[in-house]
């Protein structure tokens, strides 16, 4: 025996464009309501749902620093990573901790190179609370002299 779907009821996709950031635990949060064709009858709000999202792959990258226009240019790969489409930026100058510098859909940035020796900078798949986190990690410079 088949099962049909009953007549008018209709799928939706939702795609990966609309997700946006991840959580800590590289969980996509969704909520969903039901709203009838005519828009008079809704339902409530769905219970916050946890999806895991596609794993994190570690990728490659680079940091170019260029003494004519002082600045350093980082640039890096997607890692693998297909529903990614936006990156948090984390920075540390001469040896200090990495902090949280941007959010960016690119997969380049420019930073202004201020007298500093070295810089460190980690690419993760952007999250909803910015911390370093290895599991969301997509490019690690380690320390690159600019000198």
């Amino acid at each position: 025996m088949t099962i049909l779907p009953e007549p008018g009821i209709k799928n939706v996709i939702i795609k990966k464009e609309f997700l946006k950031r991840v959580t800590n635990d590289n969980n996509r949060i969704i909520r969903f309501r039901i709203v009838a064709e005519d828009k008079n009858r809704k339902s409530a709000y769905s219970a916050n749902l946890a999806i895991q999202s596609g794993q994190v792959y570690t990728g490659i990258g680079y940091v170019k620093p260029d003494s004519v226009s002082n600045t350093i240019q980082v640039g890096w790969s997607l890692g693998d990573v297909s529903t990614q489409i936006l990156y948090d930026i984390f920075v540390g100058f001469d040896s200090s901790l990495p902090t949280y510098k941007t959010t960016t859909a690119s997969t380049t940035y420019l930073l202004s190179k201020t007298g500093t020796t070295s810089v460190r900078v980690i690419i993760q798949a952007s999250s909803t609370n910015p911390e370093l986190n290895p599991s969301l990690e997509i490019y690690d410079s380690e320390t690159v002299s600019l000198v």
